[in-house]
């Protein structure tokens, strides 16, 4: 089996779980019925995002106030900000298998943890060896910035609380995954708004500073990858993907995280962190914006309209900075 980028994909079916690999069918089949543009229709040619709006947009915030610009910008666009949760696409077991059925081999083999174990009769460490002979890590199912806080393998804490699992009778009430340990050479995170990838916003995960003669392969990749999914997913879609690079060449979804509103696991607005760095942040929506001016043809007004000081007006202000400085050339 070889994928659209031309590398052996070497993942079978034989290392997913019958019955999860039965149950994203259905939930496919949910999404495949519901009724989604796979792109935006933008209303007007002048989308204005004022200051005075941001009260509104806190509340139910559960990232920093830095994605307020985010999130009125999709509110703007028209974007279901709770669509996608319906199916819980947040979840990581649910996600990696979703992403399996419609790409086979794009994601790691990834079980439930509590599943396997009540399927298994031997030792629970020999089991996970011989089902996972490449090496397995063992994850949360929901949350983010694993990886910089240096906790992306779970084993100890998650078989510790064996004792105390039930059978989930969904994927998504996993607590825990069990997925095959990739070798990574590089890893990294590239931007989507529906069908399309932000061409400068692809960056090293973990690492600082523009890659522009290495972008263009994750971003085939990731496009590729849109092109295999329902309307439903894409449509109204804001993604940051977290895409590992092996040493053999292969390019592998390590994860996806959806912006929108979140229902279990910090619920409410989250995006991408990368649109909140202290930082880099404004820079990272600041390249948003002008993405969406580019492929909509429209203009978007960053309004400052409330007189009075204050951290969400200070950041507006260092958006529109950097949006002057990208239109003089000065970063790229």
């Amino acid at each position: 089996m070889t994928s659209a980028t031309g590398i052996p994909v070497t993942l079978t079916a034989a290392d997913w779980d019958t019955e999860e690999l039965s149950e994203v069918r259905s939930i496919a089949a949910e999404i495949e019925c519901c009724p989604a543009q796979r792109r935006r229709k933008v209303k007007s040619q002048v989308i204005h995002l004022r200051l005075s709006d941001a009260e509104r947009f806190s509340q139910g915030m559960r990232s920093t106030f830095r994605a307020l610009i985010v999130r009125q910008l999709l509110d703007q666009l028209g974007f279901d900000e709770h669509r996608v949760f319906r199916w819980r696409l947040e979840h990581k077991l649910t996600q990696a298998v979703l992403f399996n059925h419609y790409v086979p081999g794009s994601a790691p083999p990834t079980r439930g943890l509590y599943r396997f174990v009540s399927k298994i009769s031997s030792d629970l460490r020999s089991a996970m060896s011989q089902a996972f002979p490449r090496g397995y890590v063992v994850k949360e199912a929901l949350g983010h910035s694993s990886g910089e806080r240096g906790s992306m393998d779970c084993a100890a804490k998650a078989l510790a609380s064996i004792g105390d699992c039930s059978l989930p009778n969904r994927l998504w009430n996993e607590q825990w995954l069990l997925q095959q340990r990739i070798p990574i050479e590089k890893e990294y995170r590239v931007h989507s708004l529906e069908g399309e990838v932000i061409p400068d916003l692809t960056f090293h995960r973990f690492g600082s500073g523009n890659i522009p003669g290495e972008r263009d392969r994750p971003n085939q990749y990731v496009e590729w990858l849109l092109s295999k999914l329902p309307d439903a997913i894409v449509g109204g879609s804001l993604l940051a993907w977290d895409i590992a690079l092996t040493p053999g060449g292969q390019l592998i979804v390590i994860e996806v995280n959806f912006s929108g509103y979140h229902p279990v696991c910090g619920e409410g607005f989250q995006c991408s962190g990368y649109y909140q760095d202290v930082e880099w942040g404004a820079s990272m929506i600041a390249r948003l914006l002008r993405f969406v001016e580019d492929t909509d043809g429209v203009s978007i007004d960053l309004d400052i309209d409330l007189k009075n000081s204050s951290r969400e007006g200070d950041f507006y202000a260092e958006v529109i900075r950097w949006r002057e400085m990208l239109r003089n050339g000065e970063y790229e």
